[in-house]
């Protein structure tokens, strides 16, 4: 057995509090998780974890060891961050984590472009709503949509993102325009669970609690309820931005926007950035600018 693999599903099992989630985070079966920790126990000799039905958790041996694996695992990233920036021209596996419907929209059309002038690198694209622990799941660069980043990243802001409320034409025809924010109350909504958007809504400076009759925690099925007529929905203009120009959605409430958010391109503080990175960021600072993303 590969010591490193070891330490590696040791780890990701203790950090993700079990093995299906860790499985996940490695992109590899449940049972090699823990088959591989299984052989890392046995050559070891010493149990490194409590199994139970409901949890698994560090023994203090285990505990003791997770410790100094990290701290391997953190020097091993390093050097691998080392080495790629030292190598001049982009090359290698870049690991990207982005929002679904962003990566959708906004990455995957300009990968083509890319891939063509840098045909040396090859694309890992982790699309999901939740934010990708960097460090942990081995990622080298993560798009983030948020007031402000983490004050442990390095981060370089690559667009603006403007929240915007919106219905479908039919649903307004059934129920009327809302000319207040407190008028949404009267309305049917639609709320974004990962987010605060689920029960608190943001208009300018006001915040108004809510009850949504529908939560989503996709911003793909976000888009699709509006455009079904389902109600009244916060959503990224990015992400709408074709519908209310061809008039299948309408923005309402326009002067009560929140403020805005920033689209930033992250990568952990322990890493170098390296030419393969910084080559992605600038293709899609352009890229972004091309479809009309503001800065």
């Amino acid at each position: 057995m590969d010591a490193f693999a070891g330490m590696e599903a040791f780890a990701a099992v203790v950090e993700r509090g079990g093995f299906t989630a860790a499985a996940a985070a490695l992109q590899t079966a449940k049972s090699s998780i823990s088959e591989t920790v299984r052989a890392l126990e046995e050559r070891m000799g010493v149990r490194l974890l409590d199994r139970t039905t409901r949890r698994v958790r560090p023994t203090n041996a285990g505990a003791a060891f997770y410790r100094q694996c990290r701290r391997l695992l953190d020097g091993a990233a390093t050097a691998r961050a080392e080495a790629q920036a030292a190598q001049k021209v982009p090359a290698g596996r870049l690991r990207v984590a982005a929002p679904d419907g962003f990566a959708q929209r906004y990455i995957v059309p300009g990968l083509a472009a890319f891939l063509g002038a840098h045909p040396t690198v090859a694309i890992d694209l982790v699309e999901g709503t939740a934010a990708a622990r960097l460090v942990e799941e081995g990622i080298d660069l993560a798009i983030r949509i948020v007031a402000r980043p983490e004050p442990t990243l390095i981060v370089r802001r690559i667009a603006t993102s403007q929240v915007v409320f919106v219905a479908s034409p039919g649903y307004l025809a059934q129920h009327g325009t809302p000319a207040r924010p407190r008028d949404v109350l009267a309305h049917r909504l639609i709320g974004f669970s990962p987010l605060a958007w689920r029960d608190t809504w943001r208009f300018g400076d006001e915040t108004i609690a809510v009850d949504p009759g529908l939560l989503t925690g996709s911003s793909e099925s976000l888009r699709a309820a509006a455009l079904a007529g389902l109600g009244l929905a916060p959503v990224p203009e990015w992400l709408v931005a074709d519908a209310l120009v061809t008039g299948q959605l309408t923005r309402v409430l326009a002067g009560y926007d929140p403020p805005a958010g920033g689209i930033y391109a992250v990568y952990p503080g322990n890493r170098l950035l390296t030419p393969t990175v910084r080559a992605f960021v600038d293709h899609l600072v352009r890229d972004l600018r091309a479809r009309g993303l503001p800065r």
